[in-house]
């Protein structure tokens, strides 16, 4: 749950915001000097620091639902809501740009009192309660930044508390063993040639298990505005015409680069980024294309 609400954040930044990943990086690592010390660009860091029970919102007893109109009942505790913050934090070469960068990211984060659930990412999207949010508030659980920055052995930075209120159901049950790694998260990404003139490119991102991967942000890059994989981890590109690009996935905090050759709109070509650099991958036709098998 919390890796779909990085990525929510991430979509709201960048969609609502306007923070183009082709020149702005939103990460969510720990800000601390080996960090910092390897950023190439203009970032926005939002570190997930605190996670705690919101008692104002806690209600006690038990809920009795009805069942439909044969009557039947279901008692169930009411759900316990977390308050989950977040330190933001802009990172630019010139003191000027990062308070420029910072302040938008407060006027976008702002706008949205609930997270827009046009935004919500994975199983957030089924949440059936509102996801609470708010920014810069007073009563922020960073009591001391001074020994927080020293504790990373980083510079001091301007920062905002931006916390998410979430409801999680205590009647729950888990669907399975926890994912401690997102280093397999894509296995393949195929995209495939639409027929179109315009030279519109589409696939599927999957996971290592072959099923499809929603979430996932695909680019060409230096071409266009990116796109994000939907339920059935289908994505649409464009490309301005034939010829070799370089496709950016980004899954959580992994990101892979795979050069594709699109010699024509009908053309399939089935990137693998993971394993030994061995032969460029080799393009084949769709039987639906022309000239198809």
């Amino acid at each position: 749950m919390f890796s779909e609400l990085d990525e929510t954040i991430k979509q709201i930044l960048v969609h609502e915001g306007g923070m183009a990943p082709a020149e702005i990086e939103i990460s969510f690592e720990i800000p601390n000097r080996e960090w910092s010390a390897g950023i190439a660009r203009p970032t926005i860091n939002c570190y997930l620091f605190d996670i705690r029970e919101n008692r104002e919102l806690r209600q006690g007893g038990v809920q009795v639902e009805r069942n439909g109109p044969n009557g039947t009942a279901a008692r169930r505790r009411p759900p316990l809501r977390l308050d989950l913050t977040y330190l933001v934090t802009a990172w630019t070469r010139a003191v000027e740009d990062e308070h420029r960068l910072l302040w938008h990211a407060l006027r976008t984060l702002m706008r949205f009192p609930t997270l827009p659930t046009g935004r919500l990412q994975g199983a957030l999207g089924a949440h059936e309660l509102p996801i609470y949010a708010r920014v810069a508030q007073a009563e922020s659980v960073l009591k001391s930044p001074g020994e927080f920055w020293t504790a990373l052995e980083n510079q001091l930075k301007p920062s905002l508390s931006y916390t998410i209120t979430l409801a999680v159901d205590h009647d729950a049950v888990p669907a399975g063993p926890p994912v401690l790694t997102t280093s397999t998260s894509l296995r393949t990404i195929e995209v495939e040639g639409a027929g179109s003139a315009d030279l519109r490119i589409g696939g599927v991102a999957r996971d290592e298990a072959g099923e499809p991967v929603s979430g996932v942000e695909l680019a060409i890059e230096g071409h266009g505005a990116p796109a994000t994989s939907g339920a059935d981890g289908r994505f649409t590109l464009r490309v301005p015409r034939a010829g070799e690009y370089t496709l950016v996935a980004r899954a959580g905090e992994r990101v892979v680069r795979s050069t594709i050759s699109v010699p024509a709109p009908d053309y399939t070509v089935t990137i693998a980024p993971a394993g030994p650099p061995a032969a460029r991958p080799r393009a084949r036709r769709n039987k639906e294309g022309p000239g198809g098998a």
